[in-house]
């Protein structure tokens, strides 16, 4: 059993099933997140008002909403009625996944649109961040990094976005995330750019498969990339095992811009 009170990430995943058929668009990242935010709102309304707050770190993420159809328009995708749907709502400060799951504790249905979605299963899963460490016991030689939704990385100074993983940029995102939530140590400035100088002198990308694909996002198409790419890294030392730490933080945090909309969903293995 899960006992609440200790700083870890977090996860809980719904199961849901509509009570009719949906048409949703083709990708519902912002859906998912409308609907985190609905949820909190009715538990801690001036929590959830206090996550629409710009330009700061926000200590969760979310998965667009996953399931199988049958049915594809120009305009999106319908869920039939009694089909299964997942969502996931991934947490970096396990205070905010308590308040979030005071929610089911009285009510089983959940509205998306104008149709109520009975909730058929909740499962939560944790990880701590000194497990997160302990983990990370031996230095590897790989990592690979699958990019589950559309992922971008923003730069400062344009407005272009860079759609590759390039390795001193996602790390480095990854560990300003880190430092803001963890409750284990944190990495200083001076360490910061040490890590950022042995990303580039040591890890290399040797093979990947990743490619471009469009999202509407609130009428607005924001292209991102998805697909896979492998790590490869030369040193043993601290910098290897920090990089191990980061990517299976990613899992919980998402990676690039707008990861609090469904983008960037990553998953990590170690080779």
């Amino acid at each position: 059993m899960y006992t609440w009170g200790l700083c870890m990430p977090t996860e809980i995943l719904l199961e849901l099933v509509a009570e009719k058929d949906v048409m949703f668009p083709h990708f519902t990242g912002h859906i998912s997140r409308g609907l985190f935010l609905h949820i909190l709102r009715q538990v801690d309304p001036s929590l959830s008002l206090s996550l629409h707050q710009p330009n700061i770190r926000k200590p969760y993420s979310v998965t667009p909403l996953g399931f199988k159809f049958q049915k594809r328009t120009t305009e999106g995708k319908i869920l039939e009625a009694k089909n299964p749907c997942q969502v996931a709502f991934r947490f970096l400060k396990d205070e905010l996944a308590q308040k979030f799951i005071k929610y089911f504790y009285s009510k089983n249905n959940v509205l998306i649109f104008d149709t109520e979605f009975h909730v058929n299963s909740i499962t939560i899963k944790t990880k701590g961040y000194e497990e997160l460490e302990e983990e990370a016991k031996e230095p590897v030689g790989k990592i690979k990094l699958e990019f589950r939704s559309p992922t971008y990385l923003t730069e400062i100074g344009t407005d272009y976005h860079l759609l590759f993983p390039v390795r001193t940029k996602v790390f480095p995102h990854l560990m300003r995330l880190w430092n803001e939530f963890t409750s284990t140590r944190k990495f200083d400035e001076e360490e910061q750019q040490e890590y950022v100088e042995w990303l580039f002198k040591n890890m290399g990308v040797v093979a990947h498969k990743i490619g471009t694909v469009p999202a509407v996002f609130k009428e607005k198409t924001i292209t991102g990339f998805t697909g896979w790419v492998i790590y490869e890294m030369k040193e043993e030392n601290r910098w290897n095992k920090t990089t191990q730490i980061l990517a299976k933080f990613a899992e919980y945090s998402n990676i690039g811009g707008n990861r609090t909309g469904g983008f960037g969903v990553t998953r990590c293995k170690i080779l």
